[in-house]
C-alpha cells in the first residue's frame, strides 16, 4: 500500500468509527472517544485535488451566493484542481454542517455558512446537531455585517415596545433553527415579547413574503438582505442587531442601547456571534497541512483584486479575517455564553 493509499484508509477508519460511536453517543461523546484513538496523523496537501464546498443554506441565498463567488478563487490559490459547490440545504444549515463532521478530515470537503448558527445549535442541544461546534476547523471569515429586525410596512408595529405591547404573541416565521431563530428567542426574553415562531419556511425569500403579506409580524435578515425591501416600502426596520447603529438608518436603533440589567449581557453575547457569521470551516481533526493550505489560500482569495472588483458589482461586500482568529472566537464565544444557554434550551423546546 503505498504512502497516499494508507492516508485515504486511515481517513476512511476514522470516518467509520466517529459513525459506529454517533450511532451510540453524543456528539461530545465522539469526539472525546475519537480523540482516545491512536490513529497516525498524514500529510494531506489540497493541490491537485478536487474540493467540495459544502453550502447548508438555500441554492439562490446570500450564503449559496457568496460560496460560488468565492470558490473559484480558492482553486486559484490553493493549488486545487477545482472547488464545487454542492447545496445541502435543510434545518438551518444543520444538515450540510452535520455532513462536514463526518467528512474525512483531508480537506476534499470543506463548508461555508453562518457560523452563529453553528455554535447556537451546539449552545441549545439540538437534537438535530450532530456535530460540537468547537470541534470543527475554522478556516477563514469573507464577511460579516450587522442583522436587523424588520417588520412589514403595513403593521402596527413601530418599535420594539409596540412589539411587548401586542394583545397576541410576536409571529415569527423561521427557516429553522438557524441564527436568527435563536437571535429571536433572545430578543423575547431580553425585551419580554411573547413569542410564536412558525417554522418551516425555506430561506430569506420566502420568510421576507410572510412578513410582507402579514402573515408573520417580523423576521431577522443582514441588512443588505433587507435593503431592497426596506427601500420599496414593504418591510420597517425597528432595531439593528450591533454594537452600533447602522449609518444608512441612524435613526434605528441597536439591541445594545435598548437592554439593560442581566439582559444586555445576553443581547452582547448574541451581538459577539453574528460578528463571525458568513465563514469557513473543515470537518474535526482535519489534516495540519490542509488546514494551513486552505486558510492561506482562503486569505489570499479574500485579498485577490479580481475578487474584490467581483464582490463590489455583485453587491457581496468582504470583510475578511483569517482562520485563526475565528478559531480564538469559537473558544472565547462559547466560554462567555452559558448564561444564555436556558433561553436556547427553552426556545428548542418550545417548538418540538
Amino acid at each position: 500500500m503505498t504512502g497516499h493509499d494508507q492516508c485515504r484508509y486511515v481517513s476512511s477508519t476514522r470516518r467509520r468509527w466517529r459513525l459506529l460511536l454517533q450511532s451510540f453517543a453524543s456528539a461530545a461523546a465522539v469526539t472525546i472517544v475519537a480523540g482516545a484513538l491512536s490513529f497516525p496523523v498524514c500529510a494531506a496537501s489540497v493541490r491537485g485535488e478536487v474540493i467540495t464546498l459544502v453550502s447548508p443554506n438555500s441554492a439562490g441565498g446570500m450564503m449559496t451566493r457568496y460560496a460560488r463567488m468565492i470558490a473559484p478563487y480558492i482553486a486559484k490559490h490553493s493549488g486545487a484542481a477545482d472547488v464545487r459547490i454542492r447545496v445541502m440545504t435543510g434545518g438551518g444549515g444543520i444538515r450540510g454542517s452535520n455532513y462536514v463532521w463526518f467528512a474525512e478530515p483531508d480537506g476534499r470537503t470543506i463548508a461555508f455558512t453562518s457560523i452563529p448558527s453553528l455554535i447556537l445549535a451546539e449552545l441549545s442541544g439540538s437534537e438535530a446537531a450532530q456535530f460540537s461546534a468547537t470541534e470543527f476547523v475554522y478556516l477563514g471569515r469573507a464577511a460579516t455585517e450587522p442583522r436587523v429586525l424588520t417588520v412589514g410596512a403595513v403593521s402596527e408595529i413601530r418599535s420594539i415596545e409596540d412589539a411587548r405591547s401586542l394583545s397576541r404573541p410576536f409571529v415569527f416565521p423561521s427557516q429553522g433553527t438557524d441564527e436568527d431563530f435563536y437571535s429571536m428567542a433572545v430578543l423575547a426574553d431580553a425585551f419580554d415579547i411573547d413569542l410564536k415562531v412558525v417554522s418551516g419556511y425555506n430561506g430569506n425569500a420566502d420568510t421576507a413574503l410572510a412578513v410582507i403579506k402579514g402573515d408573520g409580524d417580523g423576521h431577522i435578515t443582514s441588512w443588505s438582505a433587507s435593503l431592497a425591501v426596506i427601500e420599496a416600502g414593504d418591510e420597517r426596520p425597528i432595531m439593528s442587531l450591533s454594537a452600533e447603529r447602522f449609518a444608512p438608518y441612524p435613526e434605528v436603533p441597536t439591541a445594545l442601547e435598548l437592554a439593560s440589567g442581566e439582559a444586555r449581557e445576553a443581547v452582547q453575547a448574541i451581538v459577539n456571534m453574528l460578528d463571525m457569521r458568513r465563514g469557513f470551516f473543515g470537518p474535526p481533526g482535519l489534516d495540519p497541512e490542509a488546514t494551513h493550505e486552505l486558510r492561506s489560500a482562503i486569505v489570499a482569495a479574500l485579498a485577490d483584486p479580481d475578487l474584490i472588483a467581483e464582490s463590489q458589482l455583485a453587491g457581496l461586500p468582504l470583510l475578511p479575517s483569517d482562520g485563526r482568529a475565528e478559531q480564538a472566537k469559537i473558544d472565547q464565544i462559547v466560554a462567555a455564553s452559558g448564561h444564555i444557554v436556558p433561553i436556547l434550551r427553552a426556545a428548542l423546546d418550545a417548538i418540538r
